[in-house]
C-alpha cells in the first residue's frame, strides 16, 4: 500500500513523500516525483525515517517523575493518571497565580497545521501565557515588514528562469537541498551562482567568505557602488522606492575600501557582484536565517532586501509564510477572552529565574538543547516550583526535568496537513500506521487534557477533518477542498503579487516609516558587536545528520560534535586535528574535540547546534551562548557570541 506523506521537519523543503506500508509496518519512504519543487527525492534523514520511528529508544507510555529533577528517573503511569495529575496541578496554579503563570513552550519540531497550530487552542481557552517565537527567523521577518510591509518572498519555482542566483547565509546542500538542486540546474542552463557565507558549504559557483555579521555592510556597499556609478534601474526606483534619496545619501560612506575592510572581501569581488546584480536579470536572492541571528541581524536583512529594487527586481526570498490563511482560527483565537501575557522564548532561563511561571507545557521543541544560556535554562527547569509536562517521542534532555512525560507519535502515525515556508504548496500527511505503544498525536493529547480540565473538548478539538475544512474554507489563499488535497497529495496555494507592498507609502521603503514608528532607525546601517576581547566568533549551525535536535539519538555515531577551526587559527594556538580543546566565552566554558577545516574562515569557530548534551558529556554548545536578544522582534542572537579556544 502506498500512503501520501509529508515531511514535518523544520526545513525549507517540506517534501512530498510516498510511503510503502506492508502488514501494518512502514517499509520504505520515497520522494513523490510529481511534486514540482521536491521532485521525487528526499534527504538521507527522512529516507531512513523508519530507524527513527521504530527506534528502541522511543517513548511509548506516559511516565511520572520519581526522582530528583534532571536525573531522568520515572515510572510508567496510565493516560488517565497523567491527565488527572496535569489537570490538578495546572488547576491549582491557575487558582493561586492565575492562568498567565502557565506557559506553553513550543516551536516547530513538527510543522503540521494540526500538530503545531490547532494544538494551541486549549491555551487560548485558558488564557495562559504565550511565547513569542524568537529563536529562528523573527528578526528577518520584521526587517522585511519594515521594507516590504510583509514577508512573503519570491516563488522558488522562479529560480529556473533566473540568470543570477545568490545563496546568502544559506547552506543549500544541508538546509535547502531541493532549492540547491534547482540552482544547479539553472547553472547548467547558464545562470551564475554566488554563495555568500563565512563557511564554504557549496561547491557550486563563486564563494565569497564574508566575515560573520557583516552582511549588512556588504549590502550597503553594493548599493553605494550601484548608485554612485549610476547603474541602478531608474524606472524600478521611480515606481517602487520610497525614501531613495535619503538612502542614497546615507550609504555614501560605504566605499569599496570601507566595505572591503569590514567584510574582508576583496574589492574586485564586491565590484563583480555589484555589476552582476544589475546586469544579470532576472535574479534570485535567497537570504538564509543564520545571518539574522546576531544583535544587528535584522539590519542586515533589511539592507539586503533593498537590493532587488536597485537591480530591477522586487523582492528577496526569505520566508513565504505571510499568506492569506486563517491561522488564528486554527490556533483558537475565537476562544480567547482577553490578552495573553507574552514571554520571549529565547529568554526562558531568565523567565523561570524571575519566578512568575509556575507551570510549563513543552511540545514540539527541546529547550534545554536548543535555547541559549543552557545553564540558566537547566537551573530554571530544575526548580521544584515549576511543574513541567513534556510531550515528545524520545527521552531528551528536557524530559529529564519533567514531572510528567507524554509519548508523542511520529508523522507516520498521525494525520495532518502542511504548509511550507519556502514553496507555496499545501500537502497532506495521511496516517501510514497505527501509533506505537500508547503514543498520541498533539491534537488528541490536548483534547484529553481539555476534558480533564473541564473544558468543552468537543468545541476545542472537534474531528480533525472538520477543523481543517473550516480553516481551508476561511483562507483566501486556498481555493480547493480537503478532499481534493487528499486525492492529489499536494496543491498550490495562491501566490501573493510581487508588486504589492502594504507599507505606509505603498512602496518598498528604503526609509522605513514602520521602523521609525517602532523606535528603530528608519534607514539601514551596519553596527559592530562588542567582542568582549574574545578573538573568535562562534557560529552554531545545524549538523547535517539532525534537524534542530531531532535524530541525534538515532544517529549518535554519525553526528559531528566537535568545533571546526580554520587551520591558521588552530596553528597559532598549537592545535592539531583531534586535540581536546577548551572553548571559553564570557558565560561559561566547554571541552570538545577540535577539527581543522579549510572551509571555515579565519576568526571563526563553527560548532553545531541541536546536539544533545546528555549524549556528549553533559553540556552542549549553547552553554557558551548568552541569551541576548536584538531590537528586531526580540530575536535571539546566537551568533553574537565570541570565544577563545585553548589546547588542553
Amino acid at each position: 500500500m502506498i500512503i501520501k506523506s509529508t515531511c514535518p521537519r523544520d526545513c525549507y523543503d517540506t517534501c512530498s513523500i510516498l510511503t510503502t506500508v506492508e502488514d501494518g509496518k512502514v517499509m520504505k519512504l520515497e520522494g513523490n516525483p510529481a511534486h514540482p519543487v521536491t521532485q521525487g527525492f528526499i534527504c538521507w534523514k527522512i529516507k531512513n525515517a523508519t530507524k527513527f520511528v521504530y527506534s528502541p529508544d522511543r517513548l511509548l507510555y506516559p511516565m511520572k517523575r520519581v526522582g530528583p529533577k534532571g536525573e531522568a528517573k520515572f515510572e510508567r503511569i496510565s493516560w488517565d493518571e497523567a491527565f488527572s495529575e496535569i489537570a490538578a496541578r495546572f488547576g491549582g496554579i491557575i487558582q493561586k497565580h492565575g492562568p498567565e503563570a502557565i506557559l506553553p513552550f513550543h516551536y516547530f519540531g513538527h510543522m503540521g497545521l494540526l500538530t503545531t497550530h490547532a494544538a494551541q487552542r486549549i491555551f487560548n481557552a485558558l488564557g495562559t501565557g504565550k511565547c513569542s517565537q524568537t529563536v529562528c527567523s523573527m528578526a528577518g521577518r520584521m526587517a522585511l515588514k519594515y521594507v516590504y510591509g510583509s514577508y512573503w518572498g519570491v516563488d522558488p519555482e522562479n529560480m529556473a528562469a533566473s540568470k543570477l542566483i545568490i545563496f546568502w547565509g544559506l547552506n543549500g546542500p544541508w538546509s535547502n537541498l531541493h532549492g540547491y538542486n534547482m540552482a544547479k540546474k539553472a547553472v547548467r542552463g547558464g545562470a551564475k551562482f554566488y554563495l555568500i557565507d563565512p563557511v564554504k558549504t557549496a561547491t557550486l559557483g563563486t564563494h565569497l567568505p564574508i566575515r560573520p555579521n557583516t552582511d549588512g555592510a556588504l549590502a550597503l556597499g553594493l548599493a553605494n557602488y550601484i548608485i554612485s556609478n549610476d547603474l541602478y534601474d531608474k524606472e524600478s526606483v521611480r515606481r517602487y522606492a520610497h525614501g531613495f534619496e535619503r538612502f542614497a545619501e546615507a550609504v555614501k560612506d560605504f566605499t569599496l575600501e570601507k566595505t572591503s575592510r569590514i567584510t574582508r572581501l576583496p574589492q574586485e569581488d564586491i565590484v563583480r557582484l555589484a555589476r552582476d546584480l544589475v546586469e544579470l536579470r532576472p535574479s534570485f536572492i535567497h537570504a538564509g536565517f543564520g545571518m539574522q541571528k546576531h544583535l544587528n541581524g535584522g539590519e542586515a536583512v533589511r539592507a539586503i532586501a533593498l537590493l532587488p529594487v536597485l537591480a530591477g527586481s522586487l523582492r528577496i526570498q526569505y520566508s513565504n509564510t505571510d499568506r492569506d490563511v486563517d491561522l488564528g482560527f486554527l490556533q483558537g483565537a475565537q476562544f480567547l477572552k482577553g490578552q495573553r501575557k507574552v514571554y520571549n522564548m529565547a529568554r526562558l532561563g531568565k523567565i523561570l529565574e524571575e519566578g512568575s511561571v509556575k507551570g510549563l507545557f513543552v511540545f514540539n521543541t527541546n529547550p534545554v538543547v536548543n535555547l541559549p544560556n543552557q545553564g540558566l535554562v537547566r537551573q530554571g527547569l530544575a526548580s521544584e516550583d515549576v511543574f513541567t509536562v513534556v510531550h515528545d517521542l524520545f527521552l531528551n534532555d528536557t524530559c529529564d526535568y519533567a514531572d510528567v512525560i507524554l509519548p508523542a507519535t511520529s508523522f507516520l502515525e498521525s494525520f495532518d496537513v502542511h504548509a511550507c515556508y519556502y514553496h507555496n504548496y499545501l500537502s497532506v500527511n495521511e496516517r501510514a500506521v497505527m501509533p506505537l505503544g500508547e503514543c498520541r498525536p498533539n491534537y488528541q493529547m490536548f483534547r484529553g487534557v481539555a476534558e480533564a480540565m473541564g473544558l468543552d473538548a468537543d468545541q476545542l478539538y472537534p474531528p480533525e477533518e472538520d477543523v481543517l475544512r473550516e480553516f481551508m474554507d476561511g483562507s483566501a489563499a486556498i481555493d480547493f477542498s480537503l478532499e481534493d488535497l487528499r486525492g492529489e497529495g499536494f496543491m498550490k496555494m495562491a501566490v501573493k503579487p510581487q508588486d504589492h507592498f502594504p507599507t505606509p507609502s505603498g512602496r518598498v521603503e528604503f526609509y522605513s516609516q514602520l521602523a521609525e514608528r517602532d523606535g528603530l532607525p528608519p534607514l539601514p546601517g551596519h553596527y559592530e558587536d562588542d567582542t568582549g576581547g574574545y578573538p573568535l566568533q562562534l557560529i552554531t549551525a545545524n549538523e547535517k545528520h539532525i534537524t534542530r535536535s531531532q535524530f541525534h539519538i538515532v544517529w549518535q555515531k554519525e553526528v559531528e560534535a566537535g568545533v571546526l577551526l580554520n587551520r591558521g587559527d588552530a596553528g597559532a594556538r598549537g592545535i592539531v586535528d583531534g586535540d581536546r580543546v577548551r572553548l571559553r566565552s564570557k558565560l561559561s566554558e566547554l571541552v570538545m574535540d577540535a577539527r581543522l577545516s579549510d572551509n571555515v574562515s579565519p576568526g571563526v569557530a563553527l560548532a553545531y547546534g541541536g546536539i544533545w548534551a546528555k549524549l556528549t558529556g553533559g553540556s552542549s554548545i549553547n552553554v557558551l551562548i548568552p541569551d541576548y536578544v536584538q531590537p528586531f522582534g526580540g530575536n535571539a542572537a546566537y551568533n553574537s557570541t565570541y570565544i577563545e579556544v585553548e589546547k588542553l
